[in-house]
């Protein structure tokens, strides 16, 4: 521990913490955050290892509002449960509400889900079946949010949290589907993710990529089914996205569906794959490797799963394929600035960014893998272990474009924690970029050099992967070119 935080903490203790301490450590409002922290440390309910949260608290990314919110959530534990707050069972508390405003929010509402926080860390989220109704749905998603939030903090492996967070979704997005079922009378369709869930990496907070396709029973008319399915569909996501006092469930983007928006929202499986087969454009073939099966009858999942791989996976593919992943890379990147968006701070489709990655391993999947199933896969991590495991990158190129990847995801999960906000944007103002940095465990006590190393880590993450994505994909096309 440096001598800073040391200092600060033992004047705490003693209740003489000045401001002074606290403008070094970062704090945007240092003689309010002194104030609140003095407050949290002599409460008599927060007495409980105060040695062990202290530290916690004052390296979370608005130590001032964790004290804050503390008091306040000790004061609302004893009203509901008779007893104090007892911070020795969740240490990891102070730093999660000063690391998300909307989880803080969440619990002072609930005070007694802060025992959803009991470990160091805190159980995965409970891997049973959620009941299907609406409330129950939203209420499983936050509980699961905060358990997994406050692993995340803890510092579990991020992969973890990816692998978690799409976990509960899936478990959600299965219990709607049988309560909407249940609501419309409607036997239910199959119930495809692609994007992030698909490849079982979803963001903290971010839309939930879906495909809705179904077959007829046997003898019923075909408008028939089509409509009760799409009744089925519409009932499902207006439920997930509407916003109610426990929150909401998800928010749902169907526009993946063959024909996008001008598509129906549910298709027959013949009909989608006659769809691909006829019309099928270069990035719904990207598209569908990050297919993945989440609910609904698995005969209907595997019907289309079995015809849909020869349109994603060709045994021969030109160079085209590459230059075809590269050029769309492009076209994503010049319509983003003709629509105003500040790349050079875009964690996703920024140069170096997330989708850099992304398209990179799926031109290698793209052009191997109809001949490489194991390149068959929606997980990132995973391609990028594949591409090592059979001599198509060198080692060391997978494993410093895993590293990014890994860097570019947490970063975005720790900007979308803080209000439950779909944001991909890395913070330009100083204040904002130090709790980005406390967020995603920069401990160096001093708020400057927190700062400072989150932003070359920033610049040194964006160069890398960009260097690799623009010799990798272009060197690959050029190769194959006879």
């Amino acid at each position: 521990m440096s001598s800073l935080l040391d200092t600060l903490i033992a004047a705490a203790l003693r209740g003489e913490a000045t401001s002074g301490a606290f403008e070094a450590l970062g704090a945007s409002d240092p003689a309010l955050t002194a104030t609140r922290v003095g407050e949290a440390v002599a409460h008599d309910d927060l007495a409980a290892a105060r040695e062990r949260w202290l530290p916690e608290l004052l390296l979370s990314a608005r130590p001032g509002y964790a004290a804050h919110c503390l008091v306040e959530l000790a004061a609302r534990y004893r009203g509901t449960r008779g007893r104090p707050l007892d911070l020795s069972r969740m240490p990891g508390l102070p730093r999660l509400l000063g690391s998300s405003d909307f989880l803080a929010r969440l619990l002072l509402r609930h005070p007694h889900w802060c025992e959803e926080l009991a470990g160091d860390p805190p159980d995965a989220p409970d891997a049973g079946t959620i009941e299907p109704d609406w409330t129950a749905i939203r209420i499983a998603k936050y509980k699961g949010l905060l358990r997994i939030a406050a692993r995340d903090i803890a510092g579990r492996p991020f992969e973890h949290s990816l692998d978690e967070l799409s976990q509960l979704a899936d478990r959600c997005l299965g219990a709607a589907l049988g309560a909407a079922s249940r609501e419309t009378d409607a036997p239910p369709p199959a119930l495809f993710a692609l994007g992030k869930l698909g490849g079982a990496e979803l963001n903290f907070s971010s839309d939930v990529d879906l495909l809705f396709l179904y077959e007829s029973a046997e003898g019923e008319p075909d408008m028939e089914r089509h409509a009760s399915v799409a009744r089925l569909v519409q009932v499902f996501k207006k439920h997930l996205e509407v916003p109610s006092e426990d929150g909401f469930g998800y928010r749902v983007d169907l526009e993946l569906r063959p024909e996008g928006r001008g598509g129906v929202i549910a298709n027959p499986v013949d009909a989608a794959l006659g769809y691909y087969e006829s019309f099928g454009a270069d990035w719904e073939r990207q598209m569908m490797i990050r297919l993945r099966h989440v609910a609904g009858p698995r005969a209907t999942a595997e019907a289309f799963e079995r015809g849909i791989g020869p349109f994603v996976w060709r045994r021969s593919v030109g160079p085209e394929a590459i230059r075809g992943v590269r050029a769309m890379k492009r076209r994503i990147e010049d319509e983003r600035l003709e629509a105003g968006r500040d790349l050079e701070a875009d964690l996703k489709e920024g140069p170096g960014g997330i989708r850099d990655v992304e398209f990179l391993l799926q031109a290698f999947q793209l052009f191997f893998g109809g001949r490489e199933p194991a390149l068959r896969t929606g997980n990132v991590l995973l391609g990028l272990d594949a591409l090592a495991r059979l001599g198509q990158l060198p080692e060391p190129v997978t494993e410093a474009l895993r590293d990014a990847y890994l860097w570019l995801r947490r970063a975005e999960h720790c900007v979308q924690m803080v209000d439950e906000r779909q944001t991909q944007a890395f913070p330009r103002e100083p204040t904002a970029q130090l709790g980005l940095a406390r967020r995603m465990g920069y401990a160096e006590p001093e708020g400057r050099h927190a700062r400072e190393a989150l932003l070359d880590d920033w610049t040194r993450v964006r160069t890398e992967v960009r260097r690799h994505f623009e010799n990798l994909v272009l060197e690959s096309a050029r190769a194959d070119e006879p």
